[in-house]
């Protein structure tokens, strides 16, 4: 009997450490957690034309003519969506380079003389006098164009900047155009936000608007540094009505806090999906904001012949991150957050998400820092102590020969429990650890096998990265982390882990199902992989 208190009394001590081990720190809010998984996708827009206009003295003026907004990715292949009239300026000078330069320099001259008019005789001119000083202002100064050229570039959030082109465009809605364009940047593995469904939406849903405003502009508002400048901000709102405009198109109207910088960037649910592009507001008044329903932003991305709601291996590996982030797998947190930060150096917020985990890992106790970077040890260790604890307690257990009847069966410790064989129990005893393997499984490249794996009851993960995969699969189908296996009973219970290609049961592209060992189980539709389970 002491050495079964024994036995207990080590269990309990396990549990009780397990227990007592430091906390990993509060978790990120949802609001949170759609503010990481969207801000990356978000860029700043610069868009119009300069002109350089010299006198006939050799001065010189440098005049630009452009403004700034927002857009965010839809396609990882530098495909981004902004408003129309962010653009509008570059595309009427692209039609037209040289009469839109002259515009410029006529409206340079006539500001110039309406300003210095005012200076002088501390009144507006009359048309008449700004007429008179203009003819004046070209004979004396000869005023000629010098130079001019494009402004289109977005800066991505880590201050990568890279010159688009506009691949589809609708003018502002009171030019009578849906005010969507569709813009191409030469970048891969982009950052994604993901489309979501406008149909859905209700009123006094929650809402969060994403963008660069212009009345926080380091540029605009000097109380601010300039290492803000690429940081968006987002604000939470609600949807206030849904109406049409005077075309009859929808429209949404929401009271998020914006402002001009906003135009073109993405309005998000809460769960960090695409309802609506941020257009225009009713300037005069606080609370009427409208968006573009996002349904008929995805008819313009179609006609434009781009595909949205593609991932890339930057969106595969980001979502894992805020995945772990949520669930406070931190060493998993760390590995993905470097790997994402490979993808896309310098991003602020993958910045602070490393800070972050490297600061939850400080703070976690010694049990839990082994559980989550070795659960496959820690499990062997308890199954070893369990099996130390039965051969101890089966070492002092009284023999049934010491009994004064030998025929009579061994008093069980509680009544009803049944006679116990030693002889048996050291030897299930021995063979714990064999016991566990549930099956195999043999995987098929091409009709080649390369590989058969035993199946335990610890999760089998199969995939293309020989870090995260415990079988490695060397095949372009095969995603870094494609397929999570788990025994059950006499059947397997398969998870695909959001793989690129899929996987397939019996020919219909599953999530997660159980199979038989006869079920056809192939990674990709096309069936280059195949896994064949036996129990």
């Amino acid at each position: 009997m002491k050495a079964k208190k024994l036995a207990f009394l080590l269990v309990a001590i396990v549990f009780i450490s397990a227990a007592c081990s430091s906390p990993s720190g509060e978790k990120l809010t949802e609001e949170q957690m759609t503010a990481y998984r969207t801000r990356p996708a978000v860029v700043l827009v610069y868009s119009g034309m300069f002109v350089t206009i010299t006198l006939r003295s050799g001065q010189q003026f440098n005049v630009p003519n452009y403004g700034s907004g927002s857009g965010f990715f839809i396609n990882p292949d530098g495909y981004l969506v902004t408003n129309g009239h962010v653009v509008d300026t570059y595309v009427k000078y692209m039609e037209d380079k040289d009469g839109y330069a002259q515009k410029v320099l006529t409206n340079f001259i006539i500001n110039k003389i309406i300003m210095e008019f005012k200076q002088g005789r501390g009144r507006e001119p009359t048309q008449q006098e700004i007429n008179a000083e203009y003819m004046r202002f070209m004979r004396e100064q000869q005023p000629r164009i010098t130079n001019h050229g494009a402004i289109n570039y977005v800066v991505l959030s880590n201050s990568d900047t890279l010159r688009f082109e506009v691949k589809k465009f609708s003018p502002s809605i009171p030019d009578g155009g849906k005010d969507i364009a569709v813009l191409k940047i030469e970048r891969e593995n982009c950052p994604v936000i993901m489309l979501g469904d406008s149909s859905k939406l209700v009123l006094q849903q929650m809402i969060f608007t994403i963008g660069f405003p212009a009345v926080v502009d380091p540029q605009r508002f000097p109380l601010l540094g300039k290492e803000n400048t690429l940081k968006s901000s987002i604000t939470r709102g609600s949807i206030s009505a849904l109406k049409t405009d005077y075309k009859g198109m929808s429209v949404i109207q929401h009271d998020s806090a914006t402002s001009p910088g906003n135009s073109g960037g993405p309005t998000v649910d809460s769960k960090g999906r695409v309802i609506g592009v941020h257009s225009y507001a009713a300037t005069e008044y606080d609370g009427f904001k409208f968006c573009v329903p996002i349904n008929a932003a995805k008819e313009f991305i179609r006609d434009a012949g781009v595909e949205f709601n593609k991932t890339s291996e930057f969106t595969e590996v980001f979502n894992k991150l805020m995945n772990s982030v949520w669930e406070g797998q931190w060493f998993d947190a760390q590995t993905e957050v470097s790997t994402a930060l490979a993808y896309m150096k310098n991003e602020p917020d993958l910045e602070k998400l490393q800070q972050l985990i490297l600061t939850r890992i400080n703070e976690m106790g010694f049990l839990d820092k082994m559980w989550q970077q070795n659960k496959a040890v820690v499990i062997i260790v308890i199954i070893l102590i369990l099996v130390i604890l039965v051969v101890v307690f089966l070492a002092f257990r009284p023999s049934p020969a010491a009994e004064a009847e030998p025929r009579k069966e061994p008093e069980a410790a509680v009544a009803g429990e049944p006679a116990v064989d030693k002889t048996k129990l050291a030897e299930e005893a021995g063979t714990v650890l064999e016991t566990d393997i549930n099956g195999t499984l043999t995987v098929l490249v091409k009709g080649e096998e390369v590989g058969t794996f035993n199946i335990t009851s610890t999760p089998l993960i199969v995939g293309r990265d020989p870090k995260a995969a415990a079988v490695v699969v060397d095949s372009e189908i095969v995603s870094k982390t494609h397929l999570k296996i788990i025994p059950k009973g006499d059947q397997f219970y398969i998870v695909d882990l959001d793989s690129t290609n899929g996987t397939y049961v019996n020919g219909e592209k599953i999530t997660e199902t159980l199979i038989k060992p006869e079920d056809n189980v192939q990674l990709g539709k096309r069936g280059d992989v195949k896994l064949i389970f036996k129990k």
